[in-house]
């Protein structure tokens, strides 16, 4: 047990308030120069010989300072002194003070080394506690008085300055990924999918996140549900969260290896698209096909195994991305859907190709949704969906037809995303990206270019089509470059 702390009434405490107070002004100032900083958190000891005789213990341990957190108390405390070195200090701690000579704490002592500040972690939030630190030698000797007594309430919230930590990420489904935090979080109001990156660790390719936004199914605002591109089925994916997303106290998420989370990629199709194919298909088997307005389809096939040609009674009106348009299922496993990777439109605009997975021969059920004429009649939902059978085997470069000849090529290749470039090291800057579509499947190459003002750039460096990388070399120490 432990004498009580200066402020004790005991009169061993009583004289040293005596004898401290009759010490000349200059011998005080100095003796408040001593303490460290509490910054410091590692104290270096002064010697590791232990004189055999040495049966000094070190100073009573002062300046205690107890800050609260959730469901822990940080404490931090002066530097002790002794004749031949500090080994380390202790912790004693409880639920009730000790204000009685000779009294104990429930807890403790907790060995914390040779170091000035202590982070006491599984508390109970709402419930007080009482704190006291001592000193100790190499030879054992301890304090012979706790430190002045401190107390703090943890409380849910209190003092946060830890920011928030990735727990899981999983794949809902093919398009669907929900993160879980350890606590609760806040993403940005604007564009919050950039404060998330996807990568596939096997090919280096990063997954496009279209959108992010709070799981509505989880009140306590620990999860975010982000929209992807689609996954490939038992790839393996890594998530990192940036600094953007934030707890409740505003703390950022630290890098590390506390903003990262591994899953694998599934082809699960989203409930949602589900819904809709089903309740298509089953429209168009239950009700006679006629026409109220708007187009119909005159002929679907597929021209090889990643083309199908969609051929309709009148010119059609689609969406900037023609995939947005067409939902392929299998006819025998609706749940099982044919990836649309994008399409093209003829001259006459009757007639679609589009850009798919590869297929499987067998029976298919195309959807066609809000595919509108001229006049802005969309097509009738009992006239949406009819069925197709695919054709396995190798693909083959497809272009629209029309009258039987090759269409002039207008269109160009879809736009490369998600590039960026990498730390400069070494005077080189590894540049990615995720590859373009290239629905029409004529991509030739891609070009880079490169400026030092960000206004006028050189003349381009040709890239194979294939390639979603690329080091640039020769580079300067000291310039920005774009």
């Amino acid at each position: 047990m432990k004498n009580l702390s200066n402020s004790s009434v005991s009169s061993m405490s009583m004289s040293k308030r005596i004898v401290y107070a009759l010490l000349p002004l200059a011998v005080l100032l100095l003796i408040d120069m001593v303490p460290v900083s509490r910054a410091q958190s590692v104290i270096p000891e002064k010697s590791s010989t232990v004189a055999v005789a040495d049966s000094t213990p070190p100073s009573d341990v002062a300046h205690v300072v107890a800050t609260p957190a959730d469901s822990a108390v940080s404490l931090t405390w002066d530097v002790a002194t002794d004749n031949v070195g500090v080994k380390g200090y202790k912790i004693y701690y409880g639920t009730k003070s000790v204000n009685t000579e000779g009294g104990s704490y429930e807890k403790g002592p907790i060995d914390v080394g040779n170091k000035i500040s202590y982070n006491l972690m599984n508390l109970s939030n709402g419930t007080k506690y009482y704190f006291a630190v001592t000193a100790y030698d190499a030879a054992g000797n301890e304090s012979v008085d706790y430190s002045p007594e401190v107390s703090a309430t943890p409380l849910h919230g209190a003092a946060d300055k830890a920011g928030p930590k990735v727990v899981d990420a999983g794949a809902v489904d093919k398009s669907h990924v929900r993160v879980t935090f350890n606590e609760a979080v806040k993403i940005p109001a604007s564009h919050p999918e950039n404060a998330f990156t996807i990568k596939n660790t096997t090919s280096n390719v990063l997954l496009e996140v279209k959108s992010a936004m709070m799981d509505a199914s989880d009140p306590s605002n620990k999860t975010v549900l982000l929209q992807t591109a689609n996954q490939q089925a038992g790839a393996p994916y890594v998530l990192t969260a940036g600094i953007d997303v934030q707890d409740t106290s505003g703390n950022p998420i630290v890098s590390g290896t506390s903003d990262t989370a591994g899953f694998t990629g599934t082809d699960i199709v989203p409930a949602t698209q589900q819904a809709v194919v089903l309740q298509q298909v089953q429209t168009q088997t239950q009700m006679q096909s006629q026409q109220v307005g708007g187009p119909t389809f005159v002929a679907v096939q597929a021209l090889d195994n990643t083309h199908v040609q969609v051929v309709f009674n009148e010119p059609v009106v689609l969406k900037t991305n023609p995939s947005e348009n067409f939902i392929i299922v299998e006819q025998q496993i609706n749940s099982n859907a044919l990836n649309v990777n994008g399409g093209t439109l003829s001259a006459d605009g009757k007639t679609v190709v589009l850009a798919t997975d590869p297929m499987k021969a067998i029976g298919y059920n195309l959807v066609a949704v809000d595919v509108a004429d001229a006049q802005g009649n969309t097509i009738n939902a009992e006239n949406s969906a009819t069925t197709f059978n695919g054709v396995a085997g190798s693909s083959t470069q497809v272009m629209t037809q029309q009258a039987g000849q090759p269409a002039a090529d207008t269109i160009p290749p879809e736009d490369v995303t998600n590039f960026t470039a990498a730390t400069v090291k070494q005077l080189i800057a590894t540049l990615n990206w995720t590859r373009s579509l290239n629905s029409a499947g004529d991509l030739a190459k891609y070009v880079l270019y490169m400026s030092t003002d960000g206004k006028t750039f050189g003349a381009g460096i040709n890239v194979d089509p294939t390639a979603n990388t690329f080091d640039v070399t020769n580079i300067l120490p000291g310039v920005k470059y774009w």
